[in-house]
């Protein structure tokens, strides 16, 4: 077990939870975020650290002898970024590197040093057809989804020219109660409290992987501990892959005065994306997603009465 774990974008809605997680099972986890925020009550050990800053980044490392870095720190949307193609292609790919070499230099000094980096299922493209494998093409023309091939690429780079002991795991679309970037879940839930109606021209019909973020934090608990696995990319999705008007019914049902018309035809700003396979996680993770989307949508409902 690595129990001394550095943890970037700690204050994000995944890195949160993996800090929690870490931590509650007694590890050393040192999370750097730009701000630490909330994840400060988690650990001791945070710190404010932008993407770029590779000297104070080392100098952590070294302090704290980590053993595994978990990279969840970026730009973490297609969403994000778009009027600023250059800025998110230096963060993701430039940051990428930087936790690769700490990983390379940590195992140069005989330390074995496992580096976990979260990518994303839009490296896919668009590639309707369900069981998508990690051995499908990536077909991506997005340039959020194209820094992370990109970054994949530098950190399998390191796995396989360096020795760096890498695993890459491909995320579907995480919701949860701490996600402040858009989200349809969140509009579609805040409007029906809110009373105000949700009219979109797409969504009828068309699928989105949504998973919870408790399901991805087990997934990025279950990588970290894994020993010497024969692969080094995996998918990690809800194992379903629902309508979006499907999710609008669950929101229906547990908000009667919820107003939500959806359009027939797939979101222009989305892949269409069949089914993600998940059987190379659960055969060699054990990975086995357990939040329903009902019980999360009703879990994101409560979360978001609670902030009200």
């Amino acid at each position: 077990m690595r129990n001394s774990v550095l943890v970037t974008g700690a204050n994000g809605l995944i890195g949160y939870e993996v800090v929690k997680r870490l931590a509650e099972s007694g590890r050393k986890v040192i999370a750097v975020d730009r701000t630490i925020g909330e994840v400060a009550a988690l650990t001791q050990s945070a710190f404010a650290l932008e993407i770029g800053d590779q000297h104070k980044l080392h100098e952590i490392a070294g302090r704290f002898e980590i053993d595994a870095i978990i990279h969840c720190g970026g730009v973490s949307g297609p969403m994000l970024g778009r009027d600023n193609p250059a800025a998110l292609f230096n963060i993701n790919i430039g940051g990428t590197i930087d936790v690769a070499e700490v990983a390379r230099q940590r195992s140069l000094h005989g330390r074995s040093c496992r580096l976990l980096f979260c990518s994303s299922l839009t490296v896919y493209g668009n590639q309707p057809q369900d069981d998508i494998r990690e051995s499908n093409p990536l077909l991506t023309r997005q340039c959020y989804a194209s820094s992370k091939v990109a970054g994949e690429a530098v950190v399998l780079s390191y796995a396989e020219e360096h020795d760096v002991d890498a695993i890459v795991l491909r995320i579907a679309g995480v919701y949860g109660p701490r996600r402040r970037t858009s989200c349809l879940l969140r509009l579609m839930i805040q409007n029906a409290l809110e009373g105000k109606p949700t009219h979109l021209s797409y969504g009828n019909g068309f699928p989105r992987q949504w998973v919870h973020v408790d399901d991805i934090a087990s997934g990025i608990v279950l990588a970290l501990d894994v020993e010497a696995p024969s692969e080094r990319v995996f998918n990690l999705s809800g194992g379903i892959n629902p309508t979006i008007d499907e999710a609008a019914e669950i929101i229906r049902q547990a908000i009667p005065a919820a107003d939500i018309r959806l359009d027939p035809g797939a979101d222009p700003e989305d892949i269409t994306l069949g089914l993600l396979s998940i059987d190379a996680a659960r055969r060699l993770l054990g990975y086995e997603p357990a939040v329903t989307l009902k019980d999360g949508i009703h879990r994101l409902i409560q979360s978001i009465k609670n902030d009200r």
